[in-house]
């Protein structure tokens, strides 16, 4: 996990380096890595996600293709 620390800039309150900070972390995906392993998934759901997500995907595409037509 990436170490984020931010240093208060010359005439910054807090709220502007709460808000920068924030900032990186999202840009990061610290909080999401976080809550991801925050929980254990067992192999098996995680696999069930994966092809849920590609059953989500294909359905779209056949949609679009749908709507072309």
């Amino acid at each position: 996990m990436p170490a984020v620390g931010v240093k208060l800039q010359e005439g910054e309150n807090f709220d502007q380096l709460l808000r920068r900070f924030k900032k990186i972390i999202g840009r990061e995906n610290i909080l999401n890595e976080y809550r991801k392993h925050l929980v254990y998934e067992k192999p098996s759901e995680i696999r069930k996600k994966r092809e849920a997500l590609k059953m989500r995907k294909i359905r779209r595409k056949l949609q679009k293709m749908m709507e072309e037509d």
